[in-house]
């Protein structure tokens, strides 16, 4: 789940929270899959920015997953024999992995 800004927003993303005014009016809820022409209605209404399934982003400054892999190495590299700790980052990254995926359909 990923928060942008509308005018990253783009047809096929689905809203992962409910979209609401300032004043807390709900535009419509998670899981609503966007067109073109609600983005444009969210943006005339004054929506700034929405909350988004999956990774769909990567934002000025925001580190991409495989970079944030690196790092994660980077950080455990002194620590690799210890089993535990080699289970913990594994754990991390294929939790970043599956967050970057997002919700997989189901069969």
């Amino acid at each position: 789940m990923q928060r942008i800004p509308l005018k990253l927003a783009a047809p096929g993303m689905v809203t992962a929270r409910d979209v609401s005014t300032e004043e807390g009016q709900v535009l419509c809820g998670a899981g609503v899959e966007l067109t073109q022409e609600f983005i444009d209605r969210l943006g005339r209404m004054g929506v700034a920015s929405i909350t988004v399934e999956g990774h769909p982003v990567c934002l000025p400054g925001e580190k991409g997953l495989g970079e944030r892999i690196r790092d994660l190495d980077y950080r455990f590299s002194r620590v690799k024999k210890d089993p535990v700790l080699r289970a913990l980052m594994k754990l991390i990254a294929e939790y970043w992995i599956e967050k970057e995926r997002g919700p997989q359909p189901r069969a």
